[in-house]
């Protein structure tokens, strides 16, 4: 989650702004999304997003990088029996979700 975040904020424009959702879905599934005022993405680079060492011809930029958190989020996310996704419209911004399942205690709140 951390990874997206960071993403949102190192690849937006200037005086761009940066939203986390929370919701819950049908089957029990938390689904946290970070929305961001950037460039966008094209389907093409939407495509390759999760591929380690992808930079998306972002290597020579000033952004630093290696091109492995998204593809490590991914696995992660996985890992936990979760999905992750994007969609991004160039021009406008991109969204990064994560989804996870709630347990039976999740939903009980706090003692």
């Amino acid at each position: 989650m951390a990874h997206l975040l960071s993403n949102a904020i190192k690849y937006n424009r200037m005086g761009g702004s940066v939203d986390v959702i929370c919701r819950v879905e049908p089957q029990q599934r938390l689904r946290i999304c970070v929305r961001d005022t950037g460039y966008g993405l094209s389907d093409d680079k939407i495509a390759h997003l999760f591929q380690p060492f992808n930079r998306l011809g972002r290597e020579t930029s000033a952004e630093e990088g290696t091109g492995v958190g998204l593809a490590l989020s991914k696995r992660l996310v996985e890992l936990m029996g979760g999905s992750i996704g994007a969609r991004s419209t160039v021009g406008v911004g991109s969204e990064f979700w994560i989804e996870l399942g709630l347990s039976v205690d999740s939903q009980k709140g706090p003692p």
